[in-house]
């Protein structure tokens, strides 16, 4: 059973790498870790740790509560 912390991180990467205009891949490339694995978080189908969510903040240009607050992504999808 996927957990609401991991869904709502997934869905606030994906939100943001789309308001980005990033692509699974380019994403991957600037965290430096597999495209595989930024498929993986979006889908809530792996646990991601607090050091790997403060880089995709860093990537993403955000503070790393961001990636955590309920309404990053819907800020972003309106």
């Amino acid at each position: 059973m996927k957990s609401d912390a991991r869904r709502l991180i997934a869905r606030n990467v994906r939100a943001l790498r789309v308001a980005k205009g990033m692509t699974q891949e380019d994403l991957a490339g600037a965290a430096e870790i597999d495209r595989s694995y930024v498929s993986l978080i979006e889908n809530a189908h792996f646990s991601i740790s607090v050091d790997q969510v403060e880089k995709l903040a860093t990537v993403f240009g955000v503070a790393i509560f961001e990636m955590f607050h309920p309404d990053t992504a819907a800020k972003l999808e309106q």
